[in-house]
């Protein structure tokens, strides 16, 4: 049913690219306000909203006016008195992701999906003279799910729970494929995974004298013609490459795990492979940790890239694609207890205490 007004919306879609909020909307069943002229905002609200239907639920879109987690806990703040009857949001989109689950050994493929159980800090530290030093157990600050969202994600991995969640993303993902080419399936020949250790760089010394790939006295530095260049223009090495997608892995899988969240890129494999074994990390952004803290929260993106230097945007639009599918499947399975009579956000404050127990 239509909403008379701004409370009557308990569903929130966060995103950070306009790549992602075209991908969400395009899966709206219904939009009921595209611009926001018809439901407003709270005075002193700046963010800007579509609203509608997904599902059985009625969505506002927000969009962010950049990445990051201060951007997000922006947004999110102002969204919480525009919005009080939201009850969930989700951060849909893109990210990096670990190429292998350390401690299962499952393989991450790009298009993948990985939906937020929990949030790292990875920039949470303090800077000595010889380096950064990240504070280590970040996840008990930022505490963990409400209950109804760990009931829920503990039902998504059952056996059939998981196949019909992935039949939903695969029937919505041909939606945005027939709606636009720039949503296809790059082709497996494209997902290619370098050695942590071998970077995108100049290989043969340049002839710009800009150039800092060789620069002795910083082994790991790359230059900015390097950083903008593809690995086809580069000539990386294919001798490098580890691990190429077989032909049986075209589908989207779904991988529920933590998601480490910090205001820098990650465009290392092995700064990666360091935080994914020490955190169980199964992938990276720069928006979730904004938003957790502000209300309840899910993390739901696709994977554009293997969160290293030869991350490039070829898989951006489909990973995009796959997020929104992802997160409207989602919304298939959420059945919140009657919001009736219980307080709004702005009654609990936070979505979450400050400190709990890790997952």
């Amino acid at each position: 049913m239509r909403p008379k007004d701004r409370s009557g919306f308990s569903i929130a879609i966060i995103c950070a690219l306009t790549v992602e909020a075209d991908a969400v909307t395009l899966l709206f069943d219904e939009v009921y306000d595209r611009y926001g002229d018809e439901y407003g905002r709270h005075p002193g609200d700046t963010n800007s909203y579509t609203v509608g239907t997904i599902g059985k639920h009625n969505v506002v879109l927000c969009y962010m006016p950049e990445m990051g987690k201060a951007s997000a806990a922006g947004v999110a703040t102002k969204m919480k008195f525009s919005y009080p009857g939201v009850s969930l949001a989700l951060v849909v989109g893109v990210c990096g992701g670990v190429p292998l689950l350390p401690f299962s050994n499952t393989p991450i493929f790009l298009g993948d999906v990985i939906i937020s159980h929990a949030v790292v800090r990875y920039d949470y530290g303090r800077q000595y003279p010889d380096g950064f030093k990240r504070k280590e157990g970040i996840p008990n600050n930022l505490g963990r799910p409400n209950q109804e969202i760990r009931t829920l994600l503990n039902r998504l991995q059952t056996s059939m729970a998981r196949s019909d969640l992935q039949n939903d993303i695969v029937q919505y993902l041909e939606v945005l494929r027939r709606s636009d080419p720039r949503w296809q399936y790059p082709g497996k020949a494209c997902d290619v995974l370098f050695d942590a250790s071998y970077h995108h760089k100049h290989h043969q010394r340049a002839t710009s004298l800009k150039c800092s790939c060789f620069n002795s006295e910083s082994p790991g530095q790359i230059c900015q013609e390097a950083q903008e260049s593809s690995c086809d223009s580069l000539e990386c090495d294919e001798n490098r490459i580890i691990r190429r997608r077989p032909s049986d892995a075209a589908g989207v899988s779904i991988h529920i795990g933590t998601i480490a969240s910090s205001d820098t890129v990650m465009k290392s494999g092995e700064h990666r492979d360091k935080l994914a074994k020490d955190e169980n990390v199964a992938g990276f952004d720069m928006e979730g940790a904004g938003v957790w803290d502000e209300l309840p929260c899910i993390i739901i993106k696709g994977v554009c890239d293997y969160a290293d230097s030869h991350k490039d945007k070829k898989w951006q639009a489909y990973a995009a694609a796959t997020g929104a599918s992802s997160a409207k499947a989602f919304l298939r399975y959420w059945n919140p207890a009657s919001s009736e009579g219980q307080p709004t956000i702005l009654d609990m404050g936070f979505g979450y205490p400050a400190k709990h127990s890790e997952v």
